[in-house]
């Protein structure tokens, strides 16, 4: 096969990412072969695929811990941080059903599948403009809107 180096470079990648393994850091390198395979046609050697690879896993490592730092209380399963301690389940159960219930009736259909790629499914802003043939500003800019809007809300309707 005329495109062996890929693998290749993968897996030279991979060892030296991996000595301080953690899922986040497999994850991101996954990530990055799926990107760096959607644009073979573009790598005519193994040392480009191996700097693309590198740059790309180390991009999304970023973005994913500064997602997690910026947006903690955005994330849908981890909506229990609005519940105190001392209140029961049943009452954070419904708190994430009332947040579910939010982005269901607040949000434009293309607003909200957005959101819902962005902090449910763990796209990337790139893939969201992708899909939805818009920039990565725009991606950006919607999902922080949609945010603050379901936020606002919430906050309004707990007063």
């Amino acid at each position: 096969m005329e495109r062996d180096f890929f693998i290749s470079a993968f897996r030279n990648v991979r060892r030296r990412l991996m000595a301080r393994h953690s899922d986040d850091d497999e994850d991101a390198l996954q990530d990055a072969f799926c990107r760096l395979w959607t644009r073979r046609d573009d790598f005519s050697s193994q040392g480009e695929a191996e700097g693309f690879l590198t740059v790309a896993a180390k991009n999304i490592t970023v973005d994913t811990h500064r997602r997690r730092q910026a947006h903690p209380e955005t994330d849908i399963e981890n909506a229990n941080q609005f519940v105190s301690d001392d209140e029961g389940s049943s009452s954070r159960n419904e708190q994430i059903l009332e947040i579910k219930s939010l982005i269901q009736t607040c949000l434009s259909p293309r607003d909200r599948e957005i959101l819902l790629h962005r902090d449910h499914d763990g796209w990337e802003f790139d893939e969201i403009a992708f899909h939805y043939q818009i920039s990565e500003a725009n991606a950006r800019m919607i999902v922080s809107r949609s945010r603050k809007a379901i936020r606002e809300i919430y906050l309004k309707r707990q007063k």
